[in-house]
């Protein structure tokens, strides 16, 4: 593709195109410190961890349903994640129910923590 090009120009495709390897990388939300680890931790870490991350770029692309979302919503969705874990390993754990509970209280924390880290490794230098 920029083979034909003049020297510079090669050199500032390969720039940008290392730019974007590196902006490309994966912002993560803060992981839940769970006590155990086993099958319902590593459920409850996944689903949390990609809806943070869509919220987090609904809040970066400044998406008017970044807005929309509130308390109700995250506990509704909080609800349906912890059943859907317990059903598919096949159990549930008190101690990490209340740990996911405790972290999910402060969605917004994780939410706009991401979305800060997203920002900033997004601007150039």
């Amino acid at each position: 593709m920029a083979a034909g090009k003049p020297p510079i120009q090669r050199a500032r495709c390969t720039l940008a195109a290392a730019s974007l390897v590196l902006l490309s990388g994966t912002a993560q939300a803060a992981e839940i410190r769970f006590l155990s680890s086993g099958a319902l931790e590593s459920c409850l870490e996944t689903n949390v961890s990609k809806w943070v991350q869509a919220q987090a770029e609904l809040q970066v692309n400044e998406d008017p349903a970044s807005k929309k979302i509130n308390d109700a919503d995250v506990g509704a969705w909080s609800g349906a994640v912890l059943d859907g874990c317990r059903k598919q390993v096949g159990a549930g754990n008190k101690a990490s129910e209340e740990i996911f509970a405790r972290y999910m209280s402060r969605w917004r924390d994780h939410v706009f923590d991401l979305a800060s880290s997203i920002r900033q490794r997004g601007q150039s230098d």
